[in-house]
C-alpha cells in the first residue's frame, strides 16, 4: 500500500544550488521554463539566501538590446546567479519578473 501511495503522489521537488556554496537558491515547485538557448532556468521564486542588486542595468547579451535587469546573486558566496528581467523586448516578455538562473551558476 506505501509503495501504492508513493507512486499516485507528487514528485518531490529537485532543489537547486548555488554552484560556488551549495546554498539552495531555488527548487522546481517554482519552475516556468528551461531557455536552452539563453542557457538559464525560469523560476517564479526563489530562496532567501538569493539577493538582488537593486541597480537595473542595461543587457549586453546579444538579441536583448534595451532590456533592463537586475543582477541576482548569492548572499553566501556572492557569486553571480543570473537576472531578473524587468523591462523587456516584446519577443522577450516571457522573462520578465522570473529569476533567470545561468546553469553554470547552480547544481
Amino acid at each position: 500500500q506505501q509503495q501504492e501511495r508513493r507512486a499516485g503522489a507528487a514528485p518531490m521537488p529537485m532543489v537547486f544550488m548555488c554552484a560556488g556554496c551549495r546554498r539552495p537558491v531555488g527548487d522546481t515547485s517554482s519552475w516556468v521554463f528551461n531557455d536552452e538557448e539563453g542557457g538559464c532556468i525560469l523560476l517564479r521564486s526563489a530562496a532567501a539566501s538569493v539577493a538582488v542588486d537593486p541597480e537595473r542595468k542595461v543587457s549586453k547579451l546579444p538579441g536583448e538590446c534595451g532590456c533592463m535587469v537586475e543582477t541576482l546573486f548569492c548572499s553566501g558566496c556572492s557569486r553571480t546567479l543570473g537576472n531578473i528581467y524587468r523591462c523587456t523586448s516584446r519577443h522577450l516578455d516571457y522573462k520578465r519578473d522570473l529569476f533567470c538562473f545561468s546553469i553554470d551558476s547552480v547544481e
